[in-house]
């Protein structure tokens, strides 16, 4: 302890008699404010204090109080140069970990710094100066451990931040060198509001005409001919199935020998148009953290069987419906980047898997197994994936999803049916066409806490109407917040609230 408090008593004595400058190369002592650290003996005094310095660096430290003595524990590690007796800078040497113990004229602790001294990295001057000039509201702490940039502090918004990481990684050995600890400054919370349609149009036409007749000759036996000829048309609805309705006429002719029937001629006639309209809506309000992935599903679920070990069969539920997916990222203040995929699903037969039912006979017991059949039906999926950015209360539109189907199919005796006018009577026309349009309206805002009585719940102000009213006026609730009431005050919000009220 001696020989520290020579080498400082000399150094301050020297110092007073001359005024030359005792920062070493790479010194940080002229530089910014920021670069300082002052530890007052008044507001801490006795107290332990961290310091982190790099190699060939130094930190300017002032005190309240005069020093008169300072215990170094290693100065291979870190070092001190005294200014005055109120300033002193301390440097790094080599790497490794030191404390150093400032004590007064009484011989009174008044400040331990632990001392951690690494190799830091070259040009960390540079790369705040880039910080600064380049993101200009970013509030960074560079800190240099072990050869990696630790970055803290905060940005103005997201690209900002990418800004002040792609700037480090300039200086750092390789990618893997930066640890982003900063935080985004701003609002975070995002809330979506969605509004999915769908209009699907579809039309049906059948038009067919089936012939039939019938001979009898030879030898009259009883009520019938020995000897019968009868022919006759089948045309058939392949697309639609068999006929769904509409008109259906049957005109006939019957020639009798007393009382057997010698011939018959008929003719049956089916047509049908049919147009039908489903419309699907679905308007979620969806909230997620920036950066943070969600999801929304209104349909449901159907069984599939899934195949195991040793002839073992799963149950797997898959979803279908209206499905959103999204990952909104705040950029800057009112700059939002969406991610989002949407989904419209329904069950078909068409394209769905379906077994035959299958007996078989147990060899042990000799009993019949009946399989029963399986149906899986399939999907008929819409589905939209994109990015983009937009502000805060803007509207992204993803329409134009259109598709369109027409199917025609002509049932005929060929040869016959190309004959001029008389053909349409050896034919049937199945015709169907369908038509599918999709849109979805999304617009994001960037939301605040509010508070809870702004709100207004669906069921407030319910209550179930009595039998007298539900009987003679077919009433199931009285009016919503009838006047007077704690429901009745609460102010309505604005907009579309999402509540069935009527």
């Amino acid at each position: 302890m001696s020989a520290n408090r020579k080498i400082f008593l000399g150094l301050a004595a020297a110092l007073a008699c001359a005024a030359p400058a005792f920062a070493q190369p790479g010194s940080d002592l002229a530089g910014s404010p920021a670069q300082r650290m002052t530890l007052p003996e008044a507001t801490a005094p006795g107290s332990t204090e961290v310091l982190t310095l790099t190699v060939n660096k130094s930190y300017m430290i002032e005190f309240d109080t005069d020093i008169d003595d300072v215990i170094i524990a290693n100065d291979k590690i870190a070092n001190v140069v005294a200014r005055d007796r109120r300033r002193v800078a301390v440097m790094g040497v080599t790497p490794g970990e030191s404390n150093i113990v400032f004590l007064d004229r009484s011989g009174r602790k008044i400040k331990t710094l632990e001392i951690s001294v690494t190799d830091g990295v070259a040009g960390m001057d540079q790369l705040r100066g880039l910080i600064k000039r380049h993101v200009p509201g970013a509030k960074v702490q560079l800190e240099s451990v072990n050869g990696r940039i630790i970055l803290a502090g905060s940005a103005p918004n997201l690209a900002g931040a990418d800004r002040v990481v792609q700037l480090a990684k300039t200086y750092a050995k390789d990618e893997n060198s930066v640890v982003n600890l900063m935080s985004i400054d701003g609002k975070d919370q995002v809330t979506l509001k969605v509004r999915v349609v769908e209009m699907q149009r579809s039309v049906i036409k059948q038009m067919g005409i089936n012939l039939s007749g019938s001979i009898g000759f030879g030898q009259l036996t009883g009520n019938a001919f020995d000897t019968t000829l009868a022919i006759g048309s089948s045309n058939a609805f392949p697309i639609a199935g068999t006929a769904l309705g509409g008109l259906a006429a049957n005109l006939g002719y019957k020639n009798t020998v007393g009382a057997a029937t010698q011939s018959t001629v008929g003719a049956k006639i089916n047509a049908l148009e049919r147009v039908g309209i489903v419309r699907t809506l679905a308007e979620p309000n969806l909230a997620a953290i920036s950066g943070e992935a969600g999801k929304f599903l209104v349909g449901g679920e159907f069984p599939v069987p899934v195949a195991q070990d040793r002839g073992k069969i799963s149950i797997e539920f898959k979803p279908y419906g209206v499905g959103l997916g999204y990952t909104p990222v705040v950029l800057s203040e009112g700059r939002i980047s969406l991610q989002m995929s949407v989904e419209v699903s329904e069950l078909s037969t068409q394209g769905g898997f379906q077994s035959s039912s299958d007996v078989t006979v147990d060899p042990t017991t000799g009993q019949a197994i009946s399989a029963q059949s399986l149906t899986i039906p399939a999907l008929k999926v819409r589905r939209a994936e994109t990015t983009v950015e937009i502000p805060s209360g803007g509207s992204l539109v993803i329409a134009g999803m259109i598709q369109e189907s027409t199917k025609q199919n002509l049932d005929s005796l060929p040869g016959v049916k190309d004959i001029p006018v008389l053909g349409a009577l050896f034919r049937s026309r199945d015709f169907q066409n369908d038509e599918t349009e999709l849109v979805v309206i999304v617009t994001p805002y960037l939301v605040d806490p509010t508070d809870p009585q702004g709100f207004r719940d669906p069921d407030r102000g319910y209550v179930t109407a009595s039998d007298a009213r539900t009987i003679l006026f077919g009433k199931l609730n009285d009016v919503y917040a009838a006047p007077g009431s704690a429901a009745s005050k609460t102010p309505a919000p604005k907009g579309a609230s999402g509540f069935i009220i009527d």
